[in-house]
């Protein structure tokens, strides 16, 4: 199972950035997972992971005023967007032409495919026949999480003052 936590946040950089992985920590806790900010790791290409939890695989991402934290005991990774049109010559060359929500869409699949396999939105990985997205929008953000013989549903949480409450589903969505 996969569960996604949402945290508001402040606009910066630097807050979001920090906001996502004091998600992150409070999140694996919520899990039941005992995780040690001193143990976080990275692999070669970036990705980072705990040392002292090998099952446990999370992937990170912030835009606007929210940090979002996807958590699980399969490898995944998540994207979130605020909503935007993407430039024509991005959506020629990397989206497959798409125009308006499909090309946020495709967006937000490249970027959480990248966060999975750890090769970022440029990666040449190709996508595997088993991998699954689903998708959530609140207000005005697109959330997509990305994993491996995954159903597409995960829980959502929104954590606020320290207190998480659940807040429905991600919509699945196999890939075209």
């Amino acid at each position: 199972m996969i569960r996604v936590f949402f945290r508001r946040c402040g606009e910066t950089y630097r807050e979001q950035h920090a906001a996502a992985y004091a998600l992150l920590y409070a999140a694996a806790a919520f899990c039941g997972y005992e995780t040690d900010p001193g143990r976080l790791e990275r692999t070669a290409m970036g990705k980072p992971f705990f040392r002292d939890c090998p099952g446990l695989y999370f992937s990170l991402s912030h835009a606007g005023g929210y940090a979002v934290c996807a958590l699980g005991e399969i490898p995944c990774g998540v994207d979130l967007e605020r909503r935007r049109t993407i430039p024509p010559r991005v959506c020629k060359r990397y989206l497959g032409g798409a125009e308006g929500e499909e090309a946020l869409r495709r967006w937000t699949m490249r970027e959480s495919f990248g966060k999975l396999d750890g090769g970022g939105f440029f990666t040449d990985a190709p996508l595997p026949p088993d991998a699954a997205f689903g998708f959530r929008e609140r207000e005005d953000y697109l959330l997509t999480v990305c994993a491996l013989g995954f159903d597409g549903r995960a829980e959502v949480y929104l954590e606020e003052n320290g207190v998480f409450t659940p807040d429905g589903f991600t919509e699945p969505r196999i890939p075209d």
